[in-house]
């Protein structure tokens, strides 16, 4: 049985020196994964075994392999909330700056003539989509955050799939066609994630922020989009002659990612409606209780003040005649009038005499 000291202990915050050897060591790991994502514009796309099935295999099978580790490991780590706040900050932070990056690069790349669709050769916005394929890799953190502080339920099916899949999604991308429209899905997921990361980052320094709701709209806004344009795509690059069988495939596997996610969130969407409104009609449901108690706590109120109202009026009406009939006269009440009673009586006891009845008597 651990002792008191033992749990005073574990709830003491994080060390200085801990929590900057976390973002010590998330650094590190942003500074290796800038070296393989952050090519040379020449040197694109990137060839061997960077691009090989090989590396969404052995990375997604390493990020499901870990989470039931993490799981049982996460207990072990005293107080991750406090451990670990500049460290998810750092990274949130971190994740704000690349795809803002992202959508700097691609909008800079259409302004200055990447076409709009209906291009499968333009190469302009390739190194973009490259960098936002390997930050597929970086957001399996978002996973291992939430096992590390201990909130198992938010690694959903939903979530696990969505990081899963989308990084084969991407890679395929990538191997059959990282030139034209790719950049289309890049740019907006990459401006959504700078709206979801920027939302944590604030949240974890304290700061309210109004756009939180809007969050999974805006992805679902998203899917649909994808969809859509990845349809004119098609249809362009077909009526130009420039459709091969890879591109039908890059935007098959596509189609079927955004279509399944699409699913997945608004099922989520609906079941949170439903929660809060569920929740709100609760609270309705209280308030209307609440209302009644408090309205029949006034009616017996009322009733009660009734009551000694009409008990204070049969007493004056019991006392008046009584009052009358003996005359007690101006500052004499029943009590005093009584007293002198009682004292007549002990006299007449000691002496012998007996007492006159008072006139007010009710004795017959």
């Amino acid at each position: 049985i651990p002792s008191n000291n033992s749990k005073s202990q574990a709830a003491e915050p994080a060390s200085l020196v801990a929590r900057m050897s976390c973002a010590g060591v998330l650094l590190a790991m942003f500074s290796i994964w800038c070296k393989f994502a952050f090519v040379d514009d020449t040197n694109y796309p990137p060839v061997g075994e960077l691009h090989s099935w090989k590396v969404p295999m052995c990375l997604t099978l390493s990020y499901l392999l870990s989470l039931p580790l993490l799981k049982l490991l996460s207990p072990l780590i005293p107080n991750p909330k406090s451990l670990l706040v500049e460290t998810m900050v750092l990274y949130n932070a971190g994740q704000v700056l690349l795809n803002g990056w992202t959508v700097y690069y691609i909008l800079n790349a259409l302004y200055n003539g990447h076409p709009i669709v209906g291009d499968v050769k333009a190469t302009t916005c390739s190194l973009a989509v490259w960098v936002h394929y390997c930050d597929k890799y970086l957001e399996f953190f978002d996973t291992y955050f939430m096992l590390l502080r201990g909130n198992f339920s938010q690694v959903s099916f939903l979530h696990v799939y969505h990081h899963t899949t989308i990084a084969w999604a991407w890679w395929a991308g990538m191997k059959l066609y990282p030139e034209g429209d790719a950049y289309f899905g890049a740019l907006l997921n990459s401006w959504i994630h700078v709206m979801m990361y920027g939302y944590y980052a604030l949240t974890l320094m304290g700061v309210k922020c109004p756009w939180k709701r809007y969050l999974t709209q805006a992805q679902l806004l998203q899917f649909a989009s994808v969809v859509v344009y990845t349809a004119f795509s098609l249809y362009f690059n077909y009526i130009q002659g420039q459709l091969e069988g890879r591109h039908v495939l890059a935007c098959a596997i596509q189609v079927g990612e955004m279509v399944s996610l699409f699913i997945l969130f608004s099922s989520f969407y609906r079941r949170s409606y439903k929660n809060k409104k569920l929740k709100a009609a609760k609270d309705e449901d209280k308030v209307e209780e609440m209302k009644d108690e408090c309205n029949a706590a006034i009616a017996e109120s009322v009733n009660a003040n009734m009551y000694v109202d009409e008990c204070h009026a049969a007493v004056k009406s019991l006392v008046a005649p009584v009052t009358g009939a003996a005359n007690l006269g101006p500052g004499k009440t029943l009590e005093m009038t009584a007293k002198s009673t009682k004292k007549e009586i002990e006299s007449a006891r000691r002496t012998g005499k007996g007492v006159s009845r008072p006139s007010w008597s009710f004795l017959g």
